[in-house]
């Protein structure tokens, strides 16, 4: 025997009405203008643009250390924020081995949930919602030292579990570490690769 839903007439009226309001809430809100540079003029905003929502609550930047054409602070940071939800980028420098050496950032990248990422000569992975890049250099008097840099999105609708997403964040987080590694303080610059991480 067949069996019919029916739905009452006046309970499908609410429902349409409801997702009525819903989408006309959604288009009312106001546009997110992402600049075309961000961090300062540091770096493209076209990236950023494509990590954050595009309708929503205004663009926010907020900004630690300073940077130049031709120097950058550290440590530094960059959050950019609009419609709820932030791209984070920051950079350190670990002075030495003992703090942090490329065996550490092998052992990091094959724990559990983390994926590893090549990167010519240099290696990061991706951990929870942040992609991290680590390049050998030296600093002014010879010593080895390590650039790290982190490049991260807020828990929301956009999600670094979806591939797109992870070559997104890894993109620019190759572009931030080409900026930073050209240009930090007691860190020569190294030659680094025109295209993104690969990921796995």
């Amino acid at each position: 025997m067949r069996h019919r839903l029916v739905v009452p007439v006046g309970a499908a009226a609410v429902v349409l009405i409801g997702l009525g309001a819903w989408a006309l809430w959604a288009s009312q809100e106001p546009a997110i203008a992402v600049p075309d540079r961000v961090c300062a003029d540091a770096l493209p905003g076209g990236p950023v643009r494509g990590l954050l929502p595009g309708h929503g609550e205004g663009f926010d930047e907020d900004l630690f250390g300073s940077s130049s054409a031709t120097s950058v602070s550290t440590p530094w940071k960059c959050t950019l924020s609009a419609g709820g939800q932030s791209v984070q980028l920051s950079e350190f420098l670990i002075l030495s081995e003992d703090d942090y050496s490329s065996q550490d950032i092998v052992r990091d990248a094959a724990k559990s949930g983390n994926i590893p990422l090549s990167w010519g000569a240099q290696k990061g992975f991706i951990e929870g919602n942040t992609v991290s890049l680590y390049v050998g250099c030296e600093s002014a008097e010879g010593r080895p030292v390590l650039l790290e840099t982190h490049t991260g999105i807020s828990e929301g609708r956009t999600r670094l579990k979806d591939r797109s997403v992870q070559e997104a964040v890894t993109a620019l987080a190759a572009d931030f570490t080409r900026f930073t590694s050209a240009r930090v303080d007691h860190c020569k610059p190294v030659e680094l690769p025109d295209s993104a991480p690969k990921i796995g």
